[in-house]
């Protein structure tokens, strides 16, 4: 059942998000109606291949297309030069032209590492996004953002590549682990706090639903962000200006996800653990308010979210925020919450305050 069609307004770019559930059946009809290539590669990891690849094959199977099946090891540690060039060599033994298509059947690391090889492989071929995950249906799969991380940084290699269009099917969700599910949310809680005060306000009364699983509840939220970043990229399809309010909560999340070499944290925890320290920089600022910072955090304790602080590298953070991608010269920038649904971006911020920030946020998950 299709339910809606965002479009991503890019001019010659442009493409639509297509969101919906139970949505297999009409896929091979919308590649044909996008004028995809019969010739086109499947590439998801160990997980969710048993789940939803043969559906998917053979769906396009019997519609004419010529579908590769390639399927790769899970786990962010995919996202590396060397897992690049393995998926180039498969791809050139294959025999895959620049006149097919990468079909990235998965969540955030499948969509950026196949974005980032069908970016350069042989100067690009096209992309389809079928993300798996909430945080992928959400974020990660809109917007172009592709690449993979450096031992130094998270993301650090990387493109903008927009896809031919966007396939989210929110009956995928279903078999999403629970912390896979917590990782989604943690970009849900983004949205409301950088741009949508009414979803923010949703999650605070519907957040048990969510962690249920509910479609309901589950469309509305997915669907909801996929719009907010649809107008975002629209915008600013390459970080110039406004899309770095997407950033919120990242500058510490992406540090801490490093601090613990992407083993203790994954990127939505990280990205709930930085929304705090973030919203705690920007109280002690003046810049939130004491009501706001406190919905923030209560929001996010009501999440079942684990961590041991003692698994982090402390040591890796300072460098990791020194490193970040969205430094403007020599001065680190925060994108800061101003009150819920509206943000401020600042450039560099006392390293006293971000120890501080850091302390409270551990004070929380002992």
């Amino acid at each position: 059942m299709l339910t809606q069609r965002i479009d991503v307004q890019l001019e010659k770019r442009s493409y639509p998000i297509y969101i919906g559930a139970d949505l297999v059946s009409h896929f091979a009809t919308a590649c044909q109606d996008h004028g995809i290539p019969t010739q086109c590669v499947l590439v998801t990891d160990k997980h969710v291949a048993p789940l939803y690849a043969r559906q998917l094959l053979n769906e396009l199977q019997r519609h004419g297309f010529e579908p590769t099946l390639i399927i790769i090891p899970a786990g962010e540690y995919q996202k590396c030069l060397r897992r690049t060039n393995a998926l180039y060599t498969e791809l050139l033994e294959r025999g895959i032209s620049r006149k097919s298509v990468l079909i990235a059947l998965g969540g955030g690391v499948i969509g950026d590492l196949v974005g980032f090889v069908a970016a350069t492989y042989q100067r690009g071929v096209q992309l389809i996004h079928v993300p798996t995950t909430l945080l992928a249906q959400v974020d990660s799969s809109i917007g172009g953002k592709v690449g993979i991380n450096h031992p130094l940084g998270k993301n650090m290699i990387g493109a903008f590549y927009q896809p031919r269009f966007v396939w989210q099917d929110v009956s995928y969700l279903s078999t999403l682990p629970p912390r896979e599910l917590l990782c989604g949310i943690g970009e849900v809680v983004k949205y409301g706090i950088i741009r949508d005060a009414e979803l923010f306000a949703f999650l605070e009364s519907h957040m048990p639903s969510l962690l249920r699983y509910s479609r309901e509840e589950l469309l509305y939220a997915q669907s909801r962000c996929a719009r907010i970043k649809a107008q975002v990229v629209s915008e600013d399809e390459y970080e110039q200006g406004v899309r770095v309010i997407l950033n919120c909560g990242h500058t510490l999340g992406h540090a801490l996800e490093l601090a613990g070499k992407f083993k203790v944290l994954k990127h939505g925890e990280a990205v709930l653990l930085g929304l705090i320290g973030e919203s705690y920089i920007a109280m002690q600022l003046g810049i939130l308010d004491e009501h706001s910072f406190h919905r923030i955090v209560e929001l996010i304790r009501s999440l079942p979210l684990k961590f041991k602080q003692t698994n982090l590298a402390m040591k890796e953070v300072f460098p990791a925020i020194r490193r970040d991608k969205k430094k403007v010269g020599k001065s680190v920038r925060y994108v800061l919450p101003q009150r819920i649904g509206t943000t401020v971006v600042i450039n560099d911020v006392d390293d006293t305050l971000v120890r501080e920030a850091l302390r409270y946020v551990f004070s929380l998950f002992r």
